[in-house]
């Protein structure tokens, strides 16, 4: 049996026009479209690949902070959740 860890942030640790970005790459076709993502109403839930494509998310900086900080910790996911909790090594973006 395989139990795997993720790491469960606010959405606040992306801009606003970071979760737009999100959202329009996770609407497109594979690579980002895929059973490695899911979009929710309140947030996303994202694979930490093992071996990162360093352009795969690219166009979004917080995320890649994001994701650092996810293998960091050995978590093979991260669940951004409009209610999940902050983590005080990432930056906070207060704009909503």
């Amino acid at each position: 049996m395989s139990v795997r860890q993720f790491l469960d942030l606010s959405t606040g640790h992306l801009s606003r026009h970071d979760r737009e970005q999100l959202t329009g790459l996770l609407t497109e076709q594979p690579p980002y479209a895929s059973s490695s993502s899911m979009t929710g109403e309140r947030g996303w839930l994202i694979y930490v690949s093992a071996d990162p494509n360093p352009e795969h998310w690219s166009e979004i900086p917080a995320l890649v902070r994001i994701i650092a900080r996810a293998r960091e910790l050995d978590c093979d996911y991260v669940l951004l959740d409009a209610d999940g909790p902050f983590d005080e090594t990432l930056p906070l973006f207060d704009e909503d």
